[in-house]
């Protein structure tokens, strides 16, 4: 140890920096190096495909087999020509192989849509050449998705497809009259209900203008600009660098869809200044993986679940995303609550005060993000369209970018970062958009054979009528579906089979989409797949194993939002303001008192028989109800007392004797 490490046992923090590590998402592949011509290609594409789906936010979007089929031939070439088929496929350039597979794909989803006119006027009938194509579109999309994803969702969608036509050789549960092969694929290919349907009719008009827009925001400084700003609010607090990491996750939520890309954004900054503080790995990581999975729950993006259950519910998207402000906000001070409990437990650093930079200084410079942001917020309050509102936000951030320049160099770098930005938008639009398409047609399969009715009708009878029940064994399906999918299928496939299910036990259909939604997203820290967890502990160089626990101790919160909501509808902006603020506060505190009993600290460390007394008293708390209320806030309201008294008298009896 030198002598500048003896002074400062923390250590010269004036070093830390990003940590340039290659994160790779457990359900996602790593995208090919492309060089050369290749290259050129791949830029000049998506750059087209940025600007397709620009152009058609601003001028309107084409009739919806026209403008989805479009929107998948750009994402079929593209995802041929960045994704190899396997692991000895060439790296820089595409192999013959993805070559024909790209021109297939741009002949098939065009030939789709040149022949909108007869489709829609002459719906399910086809020709042999229409049931060739067909095979060949639903081939594409299936291979892509393996490609770029794993081969579970693909499976899954073979599956369906299967079982569509094998009716009726199945057991009497599971048996229908079956379809042909013709009929299946004019479903498919020749219809709006399969390839081009309602799930992929939002990854083509809304998810893409607000990945373009995320991309945008992240390429003219948002996740440098988010993390300083989080560390102005709440860096010299307790727990100070974790609590940064729940600012920053919860503020780059509102651009990225991602968990994973929330960590490595994130992660990179925090999780090596978590460490320099003396903090666990485990901790660190478990901290990132957990507050970053929240960023999905925090309007307006929401991974994308708000705009496809929107259209899923008939229920328009601003109420999606009023209702899930508060379970987003009760998961975030469950996260907060545990890192402030483990930091005081523990005697955590706080960040030192050369670290943290001045809050006079950071909110002049996040006003490119908060304006456009705002102007977002603002245009969706006053009724415009999603794809209107990111539209205009996006064009007020690349103005507010480009008119503080400064100078002509400063213009031509912001201008080529403009560039650089709209073509990363190109390329993140091919994961959704071959995700949606491939879920469609497991959507488009389970419609047609009342596979989902089935399972929906199996789940009433495993809960007996039960509401508890049946909430329940959704979130095991949810949990379980989200191990090997990303959030969007996840969701997208369990309320497919799950939401009549939980609608028909009595919740309405926005919270029964919400609760689906979440457990799909909390799969993303539930060992034993747990993709962010994965991704932060790459970072953290700590065992995923311990890590994911953690995680899902600190994520407590999470798990418990949905059953509050389901059973206190106030929680969704559903009642008198009184009733919203009210059960708001309470279920607050619940969530904190639980994150105490779970931490194992709440106004001192606690004892065996206070954590149970905390966890009795923070679900009568959680449990609506005045008098479960009252009750709960005397149990967690007595206990706190006691432990701030026995920590004052410890705190006295170590100071030295007056006099």
């Amino acid at each position: 140890m030198n002598d500048r490490q003896a002074q400062d046992p923390v250590g010269d923090m004036s070093d830390i920096v990003p940590e340039k590590v290659e994160i790779r998402d457990r359900d996602e592949a790593v995208a090919r190096s492309l060089k050369g011509p290749a290259a050129v290609a791949g830029t000049v594409i998506a750059l087209l495909f940025g600007s397709f789906q620009l152009f058609t936010a601003y001028a309107g979007a084409y009739p919806d087999l026209i403008q989805r089929s479009i929107h998948m031939a750009f994402a079929i070439v593209l995802g041929f020509l960045m994704y190899a088929a396997t692991g000895t496929s060439p790296r820089s350039r595409p192999s013959i192989i993805d070559v024909l597979a790209m021109f297939l794909g741009l002949f098939v989803c065009m030939y789709a849509a040149v022949n909108y006119d007869r489709i829609m006027m002459n719906p399910g009938i086809s020709n042999r050449w229409d049931l060739i194509l067909g095979v060949i579109a639903t081939g594409l999309v299936l291979e892509m998705t393996r490609r770029i994803l794993n081969w579970i969702l693909p499976a899954i969608a073979s599956a369906t497809i299967l079982y569509a036509f094998f009716g009726p050789y199945l057991p009497d549960a599971l048996a229908h009259r079956g379809f042909s092969v013709d009929y299946i694929l004019e479903t498919l290919y020749m219809s709006t209900s399969g390839l081009w349907g309602t799930v992929t009719g939002v990854s083509a008009t809304v998810v893409a203008g607000f990945l373009i827009f995320g991309s945008i925001l992240y390429y003219t400084g948002g996740g440098e600009i988010f993390v300083d700003l989080a560390k102005a609010i709440a860096g010299r607090s307790y727990g100070g660098p974790a609590k940064v990491s729940c600012i920053s996750s919860a503020l780059f939520g509102t651009i990225s869809g991602s968990a994973v890309a929330n960590v490595v954004v994130d992660g990179v900054f925090n999780i090596p200044l978590m460490k320099r503080l003396k903090y666990r790995p485990e901790f660190a990581a478990a901290v990132e993986a957990t507050a970053s999975t929240g960023g999905q729950l925090v309007p307006p993006v929401m991974g994308a679940g708000a705009f496809i259950m929107a259209e899923l519910t008939s229920t328009p998207y601003l109420k999606i995303a009023l209702a899930a402000t508060i379970p987003a906000l009760l998961y975030y001070v469950g996260v907060a609550s545990s890192v402030h409990f483990e930091a005081r437990k523990s005697g955590l650093e706080r960040i030192p005060k050369e670290l943290i930079p001045s809050i006079a200084r950071t909110l002049p410079k996040s006003a490119p993000l908060f304006i456009p942001i705002g102007l977002l917020i603002y245009l969706l309050v006053q009724g415009y369209d999603p794809t209107t509102s990111v539209f205009w936000a996006t064009v007020a951030s690349v103005g507010f970018y480009v008119l503080t320049a400064g100078s002509w160099a400063g213009l031509r770098e912001r201008l080529w970062n403009l560039v650089s930005a709209l073509e990363a938008g190109g390329k993140a639009m091919i994961l959704v958009a071959c995700l949606c398409a491939c879920a469609q047609i497991v959507i488009g399969m389970f419609n047609l054979a009342g596979l989902g009715i089935r399972i929906s009708e199996a789940v009433i009878g495993l809960s007996a009528g039960s509401k508890f029940l049946g909430l329940f064994f959704t979130m095991i399906v949810c949990i379980i579906l989200g191990m090997g999918l990303p959030t969007t299928a996840a969701y997208v496939l369990a309320a497919s089979v799950t939401g009549p299910a939980l609608i028909k036990l009595g919740l309405s259909p926005v919270a029964a989409h919400l609760f689906v939604f979440y457990f799909a997203i909390i799969s993303a820290i539930t060992p034993p797949v747990c993709a962010a967890v994965f991704a932060a502990t790459a970072i953290a160089k700590s065992n995923w194993l311990p890590t994911g626990w953690l995680a899902v101790r600190m994520g407590m919160g999470g798990f418990m939002a949905p059953f509050l909501f389901a059973y206190c509808p106030p929680l969704l902006m559903a009642g008198s303001p009184l009733e919203i603020i009210w059960n708001s506060l309470v279920s607050g505190l619940g969530v904190m008192a639980m994150a105490g009993a779970v931490m194992g600290y709440f106004g001192d460390k606690c004892r065996w028989y206070e954590w149970v007394l905390l966890a009795a008293g923070a679900l009568l708390l959680l449990k609506p109800g005045l008098v479960s209320d009252l009750v709960g806030l005397a149990v967690v309201g007595i206990i706190f007392g006691l432990q701030k008294r026995r920590q004052a008298a410890a705190a006295a009896s170590l100071q030295p004797a007056a006099g």
